[in-house]
């Protein structure tokens, strides 16, 4: 439950962050941003955070990073609706495996998931992942009973629609 809530927590500083932004009009920095949370309920995040927060909202498309002379800043961008990148991840990830074949190990899985979505994702969740994917018919599981278990995506029958 707790991360339930902690995951709200970030969404809600986060949407606030750009809300802020968005009313001032003006470009922001990580300082401009840790200015704005000392005036919320926020006050004691640390500059790591706030640049975490500025990264995940340029990668949902809602600001566009640049740099002038060394220093980076963010801008609006054009498109205020714009989905998070990790709404079509699984999907995403899926085609990836299919495409590129070979063995697909957590690790592996791991980092073609960060390249898609530009998220870090736990590794129980990419083990939960590449289950599901093996129960539903999609992946091939191999090396059980041995430290390193694999999967291969699944051979795709003629007349078998997959």
């Amino acid at each position: 439950m707790t991360a339930a809530i902690d995951a709200m927590d970030v969404e809600t500083r986060r949407t606030f962050l750009l809300a802020v932004v968005r009313n001032k009009g003006c470009l922001v920095t990580t300082g401009l941003a840790l200015r704005i949370y000392a005036a919320s309920p926020w006050k004691d995040i640390s500059r790591n955070t706030a640049r975490r927060d500025l990264r995940d909202l340029a990668r949902r498309g809602r600001l566009v990073p640049a740099e002038h002379r060394g220093v980076r800043f963010y801008r609006l961008s054009g498109d205020p609706n714009c989905p998070h990148p990790v709404r079509n991840t699984r999907q995403l990830v899926l085609e990836a495996i299919r495409t590129e074949g070979g063995e697909w190990t957590t690790g592996r899985t791991r980092r073609t998931w960060h390249q898609i979505a530009g998220t870090h994702v736990l590794r129980a969740s990419v083990r939960r992942y590449l289950a599901a994917l093996h129960r539903d018919g999609h992946l091939d599981r191999h090396g059980d009973g041995t430290p390193r278990r694999f999967y291969t995506p699944a051979e795709t029958r003629k007349g078998a629609a997959r």
